[in-house]
């Protein structure tokens, strides 16, 4: 059995996964190593098993956006609630008892409930439109509960507040009675309740590692097998309490991903590279750089990179039009010389149109940049150039006061990576010129065979294979012209992309695996 323990951790409570509403300006990457690997290993019909460390209580919508939900899963906070075998349901507003004085007013974010005049809840939904919690208020429009449901159609835990400040935490089982309680104020301490007390070896525990140490283990000694193998997505969090709790006799490998794991943090990771039988990396040049930074370990280090196969090949050949992204990036200044020359080209190029993309921008930052757009636009392009066709707004009569200029670009601000896969799907180029390309943009583009304009090479774009590399701004027009006006150079690229995606899934990936775990059984075996 292969078994995968994701680094899904939360970023002020680590052992709960952050609940953020969909509707949150930050922009949430979730994709990571564990999905594409996951993915190789259920086209191949291989047995494995997600093995969740952290409290997750929605879980498995989770699993499902990212196309891994058939995978097993032993979820540790499911076994400690008893959350097994459970009737699954679609929960409403209405199946939740209110007192008669309630009044609901809607919103596109959330639902907010007022009694006598006050707020009394709030009900959060999930991006899918399950409840995901209901927070609770005072008199004083203070929070008091917070209700945090399970996305299986029940209430999964409620934390209580004093003065608006978090202080305990209820985890309920599925009758509803709490199992164990997390002391929040008094450094995560856990008390459990005694009417469950042969589940557990001891009623209290200093924090929350202990007691997931303890059914981790348990889980461990009922389905140890000896072939088992671990695959563990590096994360400072886990990587030792990991290390720690599996039999040293494991093959054990350690999985890198830049997003994670940084290369300024590669020295930190001794320890964990010591305890790895492998250690697979996403970057070609992360993997040179541990080669050159643990010599005598250097043959434990392999590269495999991080495509997200989710994506089907671009659909841009069934449109007329040729449509390019252009990623933007508010980390650094806007560029103008940059957005100048690609208005240029499309001005200059029928049946081409530009998408602005960002990634959970303000509001004043995509303000901004529209804003810098029409300047640009009046300074140096008339706007005729730029017209898309005339659209009547959906009046009956196309009479001139119906008409509006509809113009061959847009602005498309996005909250997560599956946002981007849309906004893909007819992509027949994309353009990153920033002074570091975003990378899931980069592996979204390769999985989806689509080339892409850059200043910066990495290891993902190779000039003129499936990508053009320019030196300079005002190259840009002769890069977007090899890729929009030549058939033969985009499907080379898109071919190209197509044999660098099957060099790291499926078969020929796991292949290299077994033969990499056979290589440290033999020296094992010694």
């Amino acid at each position: 059995m292969y078994y995968f323990i994701p680094a899904w951790y939360g970023s002020t409570r680590p052992w709960h996964v952050d609940l953020i509403p969909w509707y949150y300006s930050h922009f949430r990457f979730e994709f990571d190593d564990t999905f594409n690997q996951i993915r190789l290993f259920q086209r191949q019909g291989i047995q494995s098993r997600l093995l969740v460390l952290a409290y997750q209580p929605h879980l498995r919508y989770f699993l499902h956006r990212h196309g891994v939900l058939e995978t097993e899963v032993y979820s540790v906070f499911d076994d400690l609630q008893d959350f097994q075998d459970l009737h699954i349901q679609v929960l409403n507003i209405r199946d939740i008892e209110w007192d008669r004085d309630c009044k609901f007013l809607y919103s596109p974010f959330a639902i907010v409930v007022q009694k006598n005049g006050k707020k009394y809840a709030k009900v959060e939904h999930g991006v899918e439109g399950f409840i995901s919690d209901i927070q609770y208020f005072d008199s004083n429009s203070q929070i008091s509960q917070h209700y945090i449901m399970d996305d299986r159609g029940f209430v999964s835990s409620v934390m209580y507040f004093d003065n608006g400040q978090p202080t305990y935490q209820d985890y309920l089982d599925p009758k509803g009675i709490w199992r164990f309680r997390e002391y929040i104020q008094e450094g995560g301490r856990i008390e459990v309740n005694p009417i469950f007390g042969y589940r557990f070896k001891q009623l209290y525990y200093s924090d929350m590692s202990q007691l997931v140490a303890e059914y981790f283990d348990k889980y461990q000694k009922r389905n140890q097998k000896k072939e088992d193998v671990f695959i563990i997505p590096s994360h400072p969090h886990h990587d030792q309490f990991i290390f720690d709790h599996i039999p040293s006799d494991k093959t054990k490998i350690l999985s890198l991903f830049i997003n994670r794991n940084s290369q300024d943090s590669f020295r930190e990771l001794s320890l964990s590279v010591d305890h790895s039988s492998l250690v697979l990396v996403d970057r070609e040049d992360s993997l040179q750089f541990l080669k050159e930074l643990y010599p005598e370990q250097s043959n434990k280090f392999h590269h495999l990179s991080p495509f997200d196969t989710r994506l089907r090949l671009g659909r841009s050949q069934s449109r007329k039009e040729s449509i390019i992204y252009y990623q933007l990036d508010f980390n650094e200044e806007i560029d103008k010389e940059a957005l100048t020359q690609v208005l240029l080209f499309i001005a200059e190029t029928k049946h081409t149109e530009v998408i602005f993309g960002a990634f959970s921008a303000s509001q004043e930052q995509m303000d901004d940049v529209e804003n810098l757009v029409q300047e640009i636009i009046q300074e140096k392009i008339h706007v005729d150039s730029l017209e898309k066709g005339i659209d009547y707004g959906g009046a009956e009569n196309p009479l001139e006061e119906n008409q509006e200029q509809e113009l061959r670009f847009q602005f498309v601000n996005m909250n997560d990576e599956s946002d981007l896969i849309k906004t893909l799907e007819f992509v027949r180029l994309i353009v990153d010129l920033n002074k570091q390309p975003h990378l899931y943009t980069q592996i979204a583009g390769i999985s989806a065979g689509i080339p892409q304009i850059n200043l910066v090479e990495t290891v993902y774009v190779e000039h003129l294979k499936n990508g053009y590399l320019i030196s300079d701004m005002t190259e840009f027009s002769m890069a977007a012209h090899y890729y929009i006006d030549k058939l033969k150079e985009w499907n080379q690229a898109l071919v190209y992309s197509i044999d660098k995606i099957k060099e790291h899934t499926g078969q020929r990936f796991l292949d290299k695996l077994h033969h990499w775990i056979g290589e440290i059984t033999d020296v094992k075996g010694l």
